[in-house]
């Protein structure tokens, strides 16, 4: 039974609505090491986002290791390491790239990518929804 959780644990978990963004979603779980897990907890909206984060950064570092992209109480959270070869100035426009995606992202509708009308919305679990997407939520 452990086995067969950590084979899935370090599978690629490409989300079923990756679409266009399946490549650049799977170029992320290529940088988790074994035994982190290999998937991307965030909605369809925030999956452009999350693909630019990672071209900054292996721009800045191509060796960098991702350890976990997800939404948390209605944010962004990419968790990442810098090889042990970055400077402290790149380390730190590192920061700021992932800084500025969380920005966006809170300005940004998790499941449709819109930027119109976009809130954090309680629904038992904290969400950044425009609108149109809580409406669709609260109605089903």
């Amino acid at each position: 039974m452990e086995w067969e959780y950590k084979e899935s644990r370090d599978s690629f978990h490409v989300p079923k609505d990756a679409g266009e963004y399946t490549d650049g979603l799977v170029a992320i779980m290529m940088r988790i090491p074994d035994g982190w897990g290999r998937w991307i907890s965030c909605d369809k909206g925030w999956y452009p986002i999350i693909i630019d984060v990672d071209q900054k950064l292996a721009k800045l570092d191509p060796n960098y290791t991702v350890h976990q992209v997800k939404e948390k109480f209605g944010g962004l959270c990419y968790y990442f390491e810098a090889t042990a070869t970055v400077d402290h100035e790149t380390w730190e426009k590192m920061q700021q790239i992932v800084v500025e995606a969380s920005t966006k992202a809170a300005e940004t509708c998790e499941c449709c990518g819109s930027n119109e009308k976009v809130a954090l919305r309680d629904h038992g679990w904290w969400k950044t929804m425009c609108d149109h997407c809580d409406r669709f939520t609260s109605s089903s």
